[in-house]
This record gives structure tokens, C-alpha cells and sequence, in this order.
């Protein structure tokens, strides 16, 4: 069984220090009495970077002075010893580190990743080596670098003979190996060395997308021939597969190269097939579907024409979409059959909302392209079940508080709440209360008589109260408003009449409410800023949304979403790739919704080619999130006791962000997971 590696598990020693101010010459001179390549530089005894012989070599060739300070590179990152291996963005090196913060070891990332895959090929190696599995690696001279007993066994040969040696010339094959150094994997070639005949697969070998050699996975072939039906292995192997196949969320659709479905595993998406058993699609030709318009694009007719990986978003009589990634395959340079992966991102219980453009919308930029103000998107099952009752509720008049952090989509749901409400036939009406200075909200909320005041339209003008009459009313940011209009507002939801300025003669309105805040209503008024018979009018049918960390599921929905929209509004091509998909599902989004959609339209109009790919979401993501990284503080004077305890709920909350749990922060920041556990109790 594999192990958990940490980096203890692949840390060397360090063999050489030497100061900030060493010169060129003096620090060559240790490299070559120790026999190393890189030496660790310090500057009053701190690790500050390191340097290596080919950085001292370019700096030799820049300025031919080998008394000068040497140059060093500070891309390090450290970690602590045992913790498991994970690798990082825009790191070179890694420094080791005990419970006691003194340096143990370092490594290269290249290092790591190499020793990395040669465990990891070690433990593959034991799972294989009873089922009868030979193993050969090369690098990328074709030198043999590894091989396990049973390769030897199989092949009759020791491994102090056939290490290093070159693989390529001592196979007889009718394959042309080169190949596979580019790329191409040759499957169930027979081969023979020292007159054993084996019969088996060469794989590429990739690491940091290149390839660095190759992979021979063999049998004995008269063994092979005579047993392999009967091999435990290939019958166990065959039943897992079964069953991962069967507990997958994607659809996995293998096509030949003619375009019949061959086979079906995962997940069935029948409403995108209008289907109800694979059976029925099976022996049937692709193109069949495509024809009868039961879905568009045929991606394996891109996918083969294109002869790459194709990415394509698949429409099925516009009631199912699905997102699907088309794989070649080829076998001796033939097309041999296409895999299909396919999940199903139908926005089953969205809303689209077509807002006119006329009546009056306060305060509302000119910015209709906002489009998470269109269509609620969503997957996961905390917002289907907030779904089900914010629609239960819309039926009634009682009044609304959506309370979230910023971003999370809360005027999103509001338009959701009207167009399911008895009062969707009249325009939503809206007011941002921490947009309108002081001085002017009363007005845009209650409306004036003609002559009420300096400056005054001459005819008077009507409230949101009395425009929204009969409709629903938002007030955004209710946290905002200031205290003197919140006794006015107070007395409106009591009345249900409105009074403009200079006006005496109250009006009846019929208005539902609905508010919004990214702030605590509650705490507002302990600190005497917000008024406790208005919260209370207020906190009638309230509703958290939770923030998108909390809902990794609608991410890629999301994501997927927002590219589509962006794609016809500046007429461009892209996809993601699933890599970059990953990418987006394991950031944090402090930001929420707002940040995603900002990120997807940078990433369509910045990323390069018609990928979006990974690299690029790494560089949109957690380059910014470096450069928006804030210091923890204190922003005013107070108690000592209470700084800590808010520098110490600072760190709590940045650290959950990052780590997730309870039991790694408790790790990081040295306490255990009971005391974050209470901690984060008394924040919530």
C-alpha cells in the first residue's frame, strides 16, 4: 500500500553555508572542495537564499570579477519537516525545518517531483510485482535508470547488467521507439531481449509537462498467453475499474474510430440522451443523434477532425446541457477510438430574469451587462434547498433580510424572490442606501411636494415607496442608512403610509420589502448604530447566503456560465481546460460570485489561445491574491487584552481560509484543534 510522503521522506543535508559578502572565487573554491553544486547563503545568520554554480557562472560571464559579493537567488520556501509533500506556485526550493524552526534539509522542486515518482513507482512496483508486471524506465537517451525484480526475473538479466544501459539497443522491436519520446503510446507490442519475449506498453514518461523518458510495463508472453484470463490482477483490476466507473459523476462514452458508442460507464445522463438505459445508445452511431437534432455539437466529429483534445459545451433541444471533453486515441498512427467525458452543468432550477428597461430603477448603474443579476446558477444542495423556500415564501408579503458577504449574489436572489412573487408583473424597484448621501435619501425614498425645499422640482416628486406601490421594494445595504431615516422608515413599515417632505396628507402604499446587508444587523445595534424595533421589523423571514467557499459545487456551473456569457458579448473563442476547472474549485474566493465572474471575463480576455488553461488561472489567482495580502492590525486604540483576542480572531479566520480545517491550522499555529474548534464557536 502506498504511503503518505513527507518531506523528511526526500529532504538532503545541507554541506555549505557561506556569508552574504563571500566573493565569486572564495564560494567556487568551497563548491569544488565539498563537491557540491549549491551552496546556502546567510546574512547575520539567517537563511536569506542560495546560489549555484551556473548562477555564479552567468555572473562570472557579466562581469569577469571574482572578487565581487555573489549573486543569490531567494525563491525558498520552508516548510515543516513532516508534513506531507504538496508543491507550490513560483518556488524553486524547498528548506526543511523541525518543531524548533532550525533547518534540517532542503531539496530542489525538480528533486522532490524526481524522488516523487521513483516512490511512487516503488509502491506501483509492489502491487504489481505479484501479478507477474515487469517494469522498465528510461530517461530521455533511453538509458535504463530503474527496473524492478520481476523485470529482471522476466528478462533473465540482473540489474547491475542492465542499468544505464541503452534500452533502445538492446530490444528487438518492430516499433520505432522514438515515438513515444514524442508523446505516443505504443499499446501490446511484442518485444525480445536476451532471447526472452515479452509482450507489453511503453508509455511516456511526462513530468512538468515534458517528457523525460519512457515507461516499458511488460509480461512474459508465453506466461501472458497461457494465464492472463486467469490472473487475480486483471480480475480485481477489472472490478475496481467497474466500480469507479460506476460511482463517477461524469459520463464516460468510449466511440470508435467509425463514430459507433462502444461503451458507456459513469453516470448516464438519459435527459441528454432522451434515453433511458445506455443500452439503447450503444451500437449506435453518434452522428444519429446529431442528425435528429437531439443534441448539437457533434463533438467527436470535432474531436476527429481536429485530431486533438476538444473541449464543448453540448446542448440537448435546449431543456439539458452538458460540458464534454473529447480524447483521441490513436494506436500506430491511426485513429483507434475517442473517449468522451461528459457532466451534466444543466442549470436544472435557474431563473432567468428579462428586467425591461423601462420604469425606474434608482441608482442603478448603466451597467446591464452584470450578469449574475440575470440568472441564478447553481448546483449544490445548499442552495437548492435556500431555493426551495425563498420560493415558498415569495407567495407572501412578509419581509425580507438577505444577509451574506459581499459578492455572494444576494440582489441575484432578490429578482429571484420578486419573479416568483404574485408581484412580478411590475418593475422591482431598487436603492442602494449607502450610495445616496444623507442629505438626499429622504427624498429619493419618500418622495416632495412641489416647493418643499430650495432647488425642489417644480412638480413635486414621488418615493420609491409610492413608485414601488403594489411591487417589491429592495433596500440594499440597509446597514447604511443612518439613524434619523431609520425612525422614518420604522414608521412607514408600521403604517404602511407615506408622507412626502412638505406634504401632509399621508398615502397609502402596498409594498413588499426586501433588504440586504453584508454587515450583523444584531451587533449593529449593541453598539447603539442601528435601531432595535426597526431590526426586529426587519428580521421577519431572514435568509443567509452562504459564501462560495462554502459551495464549491456551484463554482464550475458558475464558471462554465459565466465564460458562455462573456464568449457572445465580446465574440471570442475559449474553453477551460479541466485542469484550470480544478484550479478555480480549490481557490478560496474571498470575493465570493462577484470575484468569480470578474476572474472568468479576465481570463477570457487576457488568457492566450482558445485554452483557458492552468497556468493561466495560477497567474489570475494567487498572484493577486499575493499582491492583495494585508498585514494583521489593530486600527485602534483599545484594551490590550481585546487586540489580541481581534488579532488572534484575524489570524483564525485568515488561517481557516487557507487550510480548511481545524486540525491543519491547529498544526500551523501551534495549539490544538480544540482550542480553534471553541475559538471559531465563539466567532460564529
Amino acid at each position: 500500500m502506498s504511503k503518505l510522503i513527507i518531506w523528511n521522506d526526500i529532504l538532503k543535508p545541507i554541506s555549505v553555508y557561506v556569508n552574504i559578502q563571500s566573493t565569486i572565487g572564495s564560494v567556487i573554491q568551497k563548491l569544488s572542495d565539498h563537491k557540491a553544486n549549491i551552496v546556502f547563503v546567510k546574512d547575520k545568520g539567517s537563511l536569506v537564499g542560495y546560489s549555484t554554480m551556473e548562477i555564479l557562472m552567468h555572473q562570472i560571464a557579466q562581469k569577469e570579477d571574482l572578487s565581487q559579493p555573489i549573486s543569490y537567488k531567494n525563491d525558498i520556501l520552508k516548510v515543516p519537516q513532516f508534513t506531507p509533500v504538496e508543491f507550490f506556485h513560483n518556488v524553486s526550493l524547498i528548506i526543511g525545518e523541525d518543531a524548533n524552526g532550525e533547518i534540517v534539509g532542503y531539496t530542489t522542486i525538480e528533486q522532490a517531483r524526481n524522488k516523487i515518482s521513483e516512490l511512487n513507482l516503488r509502491d506501483l512496483n509492489l502491487l504489481l510485482h505479484g501479478a507477474g508486471v515487469g517494469i522498465v524506465r528510461t530517461n530521455i537517451d533511453y538509458q535504463i535508470e530503474y527496473l524492478n525484480e520481476t523485470a529482471e526475473s522476466i528478462l533473465g538479466l540482473h540489474r547491475s547488467f542492465l542499468q544505464f544501459r541503452d534500452y533502445k539497443m538492446l530490444l528487438t522491436i518492430d516499433k520505432n521507439l522514438d515515438r513515444v519520446m514524442t508523446g505516443e503510446t505504443l499499446i501490446n507490442v511484442n518485444a525480445s531481449i536476451n532471447f526472452k519475449h515479452t509482450v507489453g506498453s511503453f508509455y511516456p514518461l511526462r513530468m512538468e509537462d515534458k517528457i523525460k523518458g519512457l515507461i516499458h510495463i511488460f509480461f512474459s508472453r508465453e506466461v501472458f498467453e497461457d494465464s492472463v484470463k486467469e490472473l487475480d490482477f486483471v480480475r480485481n483490476l477489472n472490478s475496481d475499474l467497474q466500480t469507479v466507473y460506476a460511482s463517477s459523476q461524469e459520463q464516460i462514452l468510449v466511440i470508435d474510430e467509425s463514430g459507433k458508442i462502444i461503451r458507456v460507464a459513469g453516470m448516464f445522463l438519459h435527459d441528454f440522451w432522451k434515453v433511458d438505459n445506455p443500452e439503447n445508445i450503444i451500437g449506435k452511431h453518434i452522428s444519429e443523434f446529431t442528425r435528429k437534432n437531439i443534441f448539437q455539437p457533434n463533438v467527436f466529429e470535432l474531436c476527429k477532425k481536429q485530431m486533438k483534445k476538444v473541449t464543448s459545451i453540448q446542448d440537448s433541444m435546449g431543456k439539458s446541457r452538458v460540458w464534454s471533453v473529447a480524447t483521441p486515441v490513436y494506436h500506430e498512427g491511426k485513429l483507434e477510438k475517442v473517449v468522451v467525458l461528459s457532466r451534466d452543468i444543466t442549470q436544472e432550477r435557474s431563473s432567468i430574469l428579462d428586467q425591461s428597461d423601462e420604469g425606474f430603477q434608482p441608482l442603478q448603474d448603466h451597467d446591464d451587462l452584470n450578469i449574475n443579476e440575470k440568472q441564478l446558477v447553481y448546483r449544490s444542495k445548499t442552495i437548492e434547498r435556500l431555493v426551495v423556500e425563498i420560493k415558498r415564501v415569495a407567495q407572501f408579503n412578509s419581509t425580507i433580510l438577505l444577509e451574506g458577504e459581499s459578492g455572494v449574489g444576494k440582489e441575484v436572489f432578490v429578482h429571484h424572490i420578486h419573479s416568483a412573487s404574485p408581484r412580478s408583473n411590475k418593475q422591482l424597484v431598487r436603492i442602494n442606501c449607502g450610495a445616496i448621501p444623507e442629505n438626499l435619501i429622504e427624498s429619493e425614498l419618500f418622495g416632495y411636494e412641489k416647493g418643499a425645499f430650495t432647488g425642489a422640482d417644480k412638480n413635486g416628486k414621488a418615493g420609491l415607496f409610492e413608485i414601488a406601490d403594489n411591487s417589491t421594494l429592495f433596500l440594499d445595504e440597509i446597514g447604511e442608512l443612518p439613524l434619523n431615516m431609520q425612525v422614518k422608515l420604522l414608521r412607514v413599515l408600521q403604517e404602511r403610509e407615506v408622507t412626502r417632505i412638505g406634504g401632509t396628507q399621508p398615502k397609502p402604499v402596498n409594498v413588499r420589502i426586501i433588504t440586504a446587508t453584508n454587515k450583523d444587523l444584531r451587533e449593529l445595534v449593541d453598539q447603539g448604530e442601528f435601531r432595535e424595533d426597526l431590526y426586529y421589523r426587519l428580521y421577519v423571514i431572514p435568509f443567509s447566503i452562504p459564501p462560495l467557499r462554502e459551495r464549491k459545487e456551484d463554482i464550475f456551473p458558475l464558471a462554465i456560465y459565466f465564460l458562455e456569457q462573456f464568449k457572445k458579448m465580446y465574440d471570442i473563442k475559449k474553453s477551460f481546460t479541466p485542469e484550470a476547472i480544478e484550479v478555480l474549485e480549490t481557490y478560496a474566493w474571498p470575493g465570493n460570485v462577484r470575484e468569480l465572474q470578474n476572474i472568468v471575463e479576465r481570463l477570457t480576455l487576457l488568457g492566450e489561445g482558445e485554452w483557458i488553461k492552468r497556468e493561466h488561472a495560477l497567474k489570475f489567482l494567487y498572484g493577486e491574491v499575493q499582491k492583495k495580502k494585508t498585514q494583521l492590525m489593530v486600527l485602534e486604540i483599545m484594551p490590550l487584552k481585546e487586540a489580541v483576542e481581534e488579532l488572534e480572531t484575524q489570524l483564525i479566520q485568515r488561517g481557516m481560509q487557507k487550510y480548511g480545517t481545524a486540525d491543519k491550522l491547529s498544526k500551523v499555529l501551534g495549539v490544538s484543534p480544540a482550542t480553534i474548534s471553541r475559538r471559531m464557536k465563539k466567532l460564529k
